[in-house]
């Protein structure tokens, strides 16, 4: 199993990055309106890992950790998308007879099938019907697993501002049968990350995309570097015009630097804290908040790490966020912190 990218051989059947499928970016303006809510993706509007979530359901959580735990111990944690990758492609092998284990369509169905907390939808629809507001998700996960979840679950058109993500590709690989049969057709799955564009600029950021980078470039692209963390941006006259208030939704460490480096005084972080629940991998759809004992036991890497991240930001470096926090763990929690800031508008 390898992390290396398809070869020539292959034919492109999916999105690319030339499209802009996937992304907020677009030739067309965005719409205007007084609050812009923004949402991460895994652990936020899912409640799991959607890029462990996925292959878990072909190959098991125990066998998707190794492997895991393999791959980023030989390629290194910069290369996490094209690990993702192989345990995708891992779930596609042929076995005996030329039978796939899962098939394109299974993979979708997975990442469609991916658990959620019923009142985290309730509020992400609670914003779709307040005109004065936008959504867009902000996720270094890929289009094809959060496009699917989106279509499955009647999400897909409450996103005005877009998605902006890694792009998931399939292709075709034609290669010639071990049994003499002929060519045999395969598909694989592979990510094309976003370093270029988003590179990260801090270490809480992952090194294919910054959430502060795409605040700046691409949902407010006419603010300047300086200005964006200014209510007030100049019109070019007169009179001045103020940048969407941003509701910003997340739980993890790269969610942070948006926090410390571009939301201001006008602005809101609803950060997930507490524990994740201890076995999202074998929930499916919708779901009621967790009890206390379907909680992880305290340990390294239980517990969502935004908040902790932001006062490292504080002890060592004296950043503080300059926006309003609230904390939230439950979809009942959020919920109730998204009406009384639709209240607000």
């Amino acid at each position: 199993m390898t992390v290396s990218p398809p070869k020539d051989t292959t034919t492109d059947i999916g999105p690319h990055p030339s499209n802009n499928e996937g992304s907020i970016t677009s030739s067309k303006p965005l719409p205007s309106v007084n609050t812009l809510f923004l949402w991460d993706f895994d652990w936020t509007i899912v409640d799991c890992n959607s890029d462990e979530y996925v292959p878990s359901q072909f190959l098991g959580d125990a066998e998707t950790n190794r492997r895991l735990r393999d791959l980023i111990e030989t390629h290194g944690p910069a290369k996490w998308h094209d690990c993702v990758a192989s345990l995708v492609n891992a779930c596609m092998e042929r076995s005996e007879g030329g039978r796939e284990k899962c098939s394109k369509s299974d993979i979708c169905e997975a990442a469609a099938n991916m658990p959620y907390l019923a009142d985290v939808k309730g509020a992400l629809e609670d914003v779709s019907k307040d005109d004065t507001c936008g959504q867009a998700i902000v996720s270094d996960g890929n289009d094809v697993f959060i496009g699917a979840f989106l279509k499955e679950n009647g999400m897909e058109d409450w996103f005005t501002h877009g998605i902006e993500t890694n792009f998931g590709r399939w292709e075709k690989k034609r290669e010639n049968s071990s049994d003499g049969d002929g060519d045999v057709e395969d598909v694989l799955f592979s990510v094309v990350h976003q370093s270029t564009k988003y590179g990260g600029h801090s270490s809480s950021c992952p090194p294919n995309l910054c959430k502060s980078q795409v605040l700046r470039e691409s949902l407010l692209p006419n603010t300047s570097r300086i200005d964006i963390e200014s209510p007030l941006e100049e019109d070019g006259g007169s009179n001045t015009k103020r940048r969407p208030r941003i509701v910003y939704v997340g739980d993890g460490s790269n969610d942070a630097c948006p926090a410390l480096h571009v939301l201001n005084e006008d602005d809101v972080l609803l950060a997930r804290n507490g524990k994740r629940i201890s076995n999202p991998n074998n929930k499916i759809g919708s779901q009621e908040d967790a009890n206390p004992d379907e909680l992880t036991e305290s340990n390294e890497g239980s517990s969502f790490p935004i908040l902790s991240v932001l006062k490292k930001a504080k002890e060592k470096r004296g950043l503080v966020p300059k926006c309003r926090v609230y904390a939230w763990n439950s979809g009942k929690e959020l919920r109730a912190l998204v009406r009384s800031l639709l209240d607000e508008t």
